[in-house]
């Protein structure tokens, strides 16, 4: 199945002008062009495409991202790199994966908080001090 670059754009949640960048620096080597130049993309395309989107938005560079993408068109010989790489950001993933969970037990607790200061009608006991000072002094 083929499609257009805004079929594209929906399907993975980018814009077309990423997916157009992408393409303009080699990323999208396979990408075909129809009679009035406009890219199709086929289903091998979407696949490339969401390594990219994956390995982006877990941090990548894009220049990261093309020489990875080089490795895989070089065949079999390259499996070794592009298998370190892959570790390398599964690692920094997971990495920032246990960040999130800490800044989201923090998240969470504050909602809890706050919601119960709304529920018990209570002041917030977790102001700086000194902000407490300037509320009293401006009141």
């Amino acid at each position: 199945m083929s499609y257009t670059i805004h079929e594209v754009a929906e399907k993975m949640g980018i814009s077309t002008y990423s997916i157009r960048y992408y393409h303009e620096y080699g990323m999208l080597p396979f990408v075909q062009r129809d009679a009035h130049n406009n890219r199709v993309f086929e289903d091998s395309d979407l696949e490339w495409l969401n390594i990219i989107v994956c390995l982006r938005a877990t941090g990548m560079s894009v220049e990261r991202i093309k020489h990875y993408l080089d490795l895989a068109q070089d065949g079999d010989d390259t499996v070794p790199e592009r298998y370190e790489m892959m570790k390398e950001q599964q690692a920094r993933t997971l990495q920032e994966i246990q960040d999130l969970q800490q800044h989201l037990a923090t998240i969470n607790f504050k909602v809890d908080h706050y919601a119960e200061l709304m529920e018990n009608h209570e002041p917030d006991s977790f102001l700086p001090s000194d902000l407490q000072q300037r509320t009293a002094v401006n009141q």
